[in-house]
């Protein structure tokens, strides 16, 4: 979550470098906004461990990877001319969100679950 603040691209042109927060002289918006809010609820789930909360985090995994996919597109191709330098909170949050997803994809065993295999 705090890799939105981090500086993702730095555009030689305008002089400015951009965040997930912090974009102005740019059309793009804040993305980071979405961001986290998908880091949000997929906290709250994870926390709530229940088997539906287990596949909304599958839906909100998957969306807040390609969310970070599309940002990496977005704030690092080159436009007129000009191809903004790629910074360290760009990598963070693409290796972030991946880690997340890996995490939903393989959560800890249930203990209610291991017990019942074992009566079984």
């Amino acid at each position: 979550m705090i890799s939105v603040f981090l500086p993702w691209v730095y555009i030689d042109p305008l002089q400015a470098t951009l965040t997930g927060m912090y974009t102005d002289h740019t059309n793009l918006g804040k993305p980071g906004i979405l961001y986290l809010f998908f880091a949000f609820w997929i906290i709250v789930n994870m926390l709530i461990n229940r088997l539906w909360s287990k596949r909304i985090n599958l839906v909100l995994g998957a969306l807040l990877v390609a969310w970070m996919m599309r940002n990496y597109l977005l704030f690092s191709h080159c436009e007129a001319g000009y191809c903004p330098t790629k910074r360290w909170g760009l990598f963070v949050n693409l290796i972030a969100s991946i880690a997340t997803f890996v995490a939903i994809l393989f959560p800890p065993a249930d203990p209610q679950d291991s017990a019942t295999r074992q009566e079984i």
